[in-house]
């Protein structure tokens, strides 16, 4: 494994952490693909909740687009973690 790829349990691991030491929450990049077969990419967005569901069991998590300081811009999109192809510009493996 390189520098470019990530394993899906690292990727998991990396989203759990929300915020950093000083408070502010982390802001990622991620590329999926959408429950109709497009393929999204929200270059800047924290990770939280998917809704009132078991992420954990539904293997979903929820992304939130915000501008750079980490305020939201948009509603909360629900991404099976199958379905994501780039992390933070790492490819995804299993």
């Amino acid at each position: 494994m390189d520098s470019k790829t990530m394993t899906r349990r690292e990727m998991l691991a990396d989203m759990d952490i929300r915020c950093h030491p000083d408070g502010r929450r982390r802001v990622i990049s991620i590329k999926y693909v959408d429950k109709a077969g497009k393929l999204r990419y929200i270059p800047q967005g924290t990770v939280g909740g998917a809704g009132r569901m078991n992420n954990k069991q539904w293997h979903v998590r929820g992304i939130t687009p915000c501008d750079c300081k980490g305020h939201p811009e948009d509603h909360v999109h629900p991404v099976n973690i199958y379905n994501i192809i780039m992390y933070n510009n790492r490819n995804i493996i299993d």
